[in-house]
């Protein structure tokens, strides 16, 4: 993909279904994920203590208190680094929601919380914070647009290797082999969550697997809608068996006006320039458009 990948703020251009909205903002899973780390910053500055039941205490998990394998990303110590982990989070995790939906990006998100724990648990290693989970989303975005261009044109899939490579080397510096084994579980429960919810296309060595909430639905990627059209017009061409109508058939949906078919058609060429050469191959005007599109056919 062309242009230089920015941290500005995602466009909401797969249409989205925040769970509420609080003024103009749409509370999405990945919004309430990343409010709920910024809290826990809070609730540390008032009392370390706080937050103890939160952390993936491996004892206290085989002692009965399994809510651990799933809170401890919302315990945060206040931190430069732990406040940019948070935004990173927040803009991948946006992303990948629009093109997952809110129901299965929440699946997505405990499934990448959860397996990670229960071997943290077997391994007796004790986790808190984001960055695992942050982690996670991230290596998923760049395995979905491994060549989408970060900062000094960099393709994602050097950035995304520089980052793990680099955990690797602190991990096997300091000895830490139980370290090293969870965070291969961690990037082999992304890849494979990620391929059960039909992303990281690029990457169809990694098995499907059956996890809860994979099979409702499909991705909304901009990929996914340009293949769906030739199949449908291949299916117009070879016809088909004639279906008798009665009462058991579904009612006909109503055929959308003029208006709402040149705005779809405008909306999936702003998304085939995405695809072609990534979002800052848009111009402010047609971000603007695209964002405009995106909520009047949602």
């Amino acid at each position: 993909m062309a242009g230089r990948f920015s941290y500005s703020s995602p466009e909401s251009r797969y249409g989205g279904n925040p769970w509420f909205r609080v003024g103009e903002l749409d509370v999405t899973t990945a919004v309430l994920v990343a409010a709920g780390a910024v809290l826990s910053m809070f609730v540390w500055a008032a009392s370390p203590d706080l937050l103890e039941p939160l952390v993936l205490d491996a004892s206290e998990v085989r002692r009965g208190q399994i809510w651990r394998l799933i809170t401890w990303p919302f315990a945060n110590a206040p931190d430069i680094w732990t406040v940019i982990t948070i935004a990173i989070f927040w803009y991948f995790g946006r992303e990948l929601e629009g093109m997952l939906g809110r129901d299965r990006f929440a699946w997505f998100l405990s499934i990448l919380t959860v397996i990670p724990a229960v071997v943290a648990t077997v391994l007796d290693l004790d986790v808190a914070g984001i960055r695992h989970l942050e982690l996670g989303v991230f290596l998923v975005f760049i395995a979905e647009f491994p060549f989408a261009r970060f900062f000094f044109g960099i393709p994602g899939w050097v950035i995304g290797a520089v980052i793990v490579g680099i955990q690797v080397l602190q991990l096997l510096g300091i000895r830490d082999t139980d370290g090293l084994a969870f965070l291969a579980v961690l990037i082999a429960t992304s890849g494979l969550a990620a391929r059960s919810f039909g992303l990281a296309t690029h990457l169809p060595w990694i098995p499907k697997l059956p996890f809860p909430g994979s099979g409702d639905g499909s991705s909304r990627s901009s990929r996914s809608s340009r293949t769906s059209r030739p199949a449908k017009s291949r299916a117009r061409r070879r016809g088909g068996s004639k279906v008798v109508e009665g009462p058991w058939t579904p009612p006909t949906p109503p055929t959308p006006g003029p208006d709402a078919m040149a705005a779809q058609a405008e909306l999936d060429a702003l998304l085939d320039k995405i695809s072609d050469g990534g979002l800052d191959s848009l111009s402010h005007d047609e971000k603007r458009r695209l964002n405009e599109l995106s909520k009047r056919l949602r």
